[in-house]
């Protein structure tokens, strides 16, 4: 197992008066990949896309909804921008090669009457990245079904891919090989990097032989703020250079709080080493109905409700059961009988 750690897309927003959202949506619809997402006279909702310069790694937005102020989102992938063509590779900041970045995006926005430069603009998201590298497309597809049963976060709630949104070109396909949760201000999104670049005819030769599992962090700009340091939230690259910095300990913190720590066994390899141990019997018991309710239940959060509500717990006692297969070396969501795999270890950074 190989892992690279990095930022993939940074977004920037900035607002536009009336008279400049006219300015730019005249020369963005002489260019081509230019579409209407959405129009809704009713709401005062609208929503514009521009692909034009999406092989050069930049992606146009120009929405405003239920009357508000109109935005332009700049959505950038900074490996694509500064030349390297594999859509896989992760960028490593650096400030000249940031310059750089402003410099060559900033061609393009000048060309369709952006209004300032993409430094004066908000930095509105980045993506924190690890892609752990298979041999096998087998280890790529069994943790992701691992971490489809994963710790939903406090104000998280689960996502998917939806027709009517447009983002996948076969959403049942995406949404087998994907998870994620969300709150307003982050993401944790987890999918087979291999299969994406494959649906989108993408797939580089630097990756032939390879699966890359992907861990995104998806941070907007409240999260990306808590991220980085007091000293380091004045310009974007003081920012992104903050965050870029805590990358492995922003990916880590998603990872230690979505999934026990532990080895992935097989169901009946826990059981019988539940069963095996000195534990007291309404311990064992506990950590049974846990394990039998994780393989059930969509998540191990709904699991750890029944197991709650069945043996009337308190949330300190929850966390009991929990580091007692901690102490067993083994996570609660564990491998099918019939697994190719005896047993898997947990992914850390």
């Amino acid at each position: 197992m190989d892992i690279q750690i990095g930022l993939d897309t940074i977004s920037f927003h900035h607002s536009l008066s009336p008279k400049q959202k006219k300015k730019m949506m005249e020369k963005l619809k002489l260019l081509s990949k230019f579409k209407t997402v959405n129009s809704d006279y009713e709401s005062d909702s609208y929503q514009y896309s521009s692909d034009h310069f999406a092989e050069l790694g930049v992606k146009l937005r120009i929405a405003r909804c239920k009357g508000k102020p109109w935005g332009l989102y700049v959505i950038v992938h900074p490996t694509l921008i500064l030349g390297d063509d594999d859509r896989s590779a992760l960028y490593q900041a650096k400030k000249s090669s940031y310059k750089t970045m402003v410099r060559l995006v900033d061609k393009m926005l000048d060309s369709i009457n952006v209004p300032c430069s993409l430094d004066d603009m908000k930095l509105y998201r980045a993506d924190v990245t690890a892609n752990t590298i298979f041999v096998h497309a087998k280890w790529v597809a069994e943790y992701i079904r691992i971490y489809k049963k994963s710790v939903i976060l406090p104000h998280y709630k689960p996502d998917w891919f939806r027709e009517k949104e447009k983002k996948a070109k076969d959403c049942k396909l995406a949404n087998r090989h994907s998870y994620k949760q969300y709150c307003k201000s982050a993401a944790f999104f987890v999918y087979n990097k291999t299969a994406q670049l494959e649906m989108i005819d993408q797939f580089p030769d630097t990756l032939i032989g390879k699966r890359v599992l992907r861990l995104e962090i998806q941070l907007r700009r409240k999260a990306l703020k808590k991220w980085a340091d007091n000293g380091e939230l004045g310009s974007n690259w003081e920012i992104i250079r903050g965050v870029f910095k805590r990358r492995k300990r922003i990916i880590e913190w998603y990872l230690d709080r979505t999934q026990p720590k532990g080895q992935y066994v097989r169901y009946k390899d826990a059981v019988d080493l539940i069963n095996s141990t000195k534990l007291k019997k309404k311990t064992r018991d506990r950590m049974l109905y846990l394990l039998r309710k994780t393989s059930d239940k969509e998540s191990l959060t709904s699991a750890l409700k029944d197991l709650k509500a069945t043996y009337n717990l308190t949330g300190s006692q929850c966390r009991n059961i929990l580091n007692k297969f901690r102490n067993l070396g083994i996570s609660p969501i564990t491998l099918a009988n019939h697994s190719n795999f005896d047993c898997l270890p947990y992914i850390s950074l």
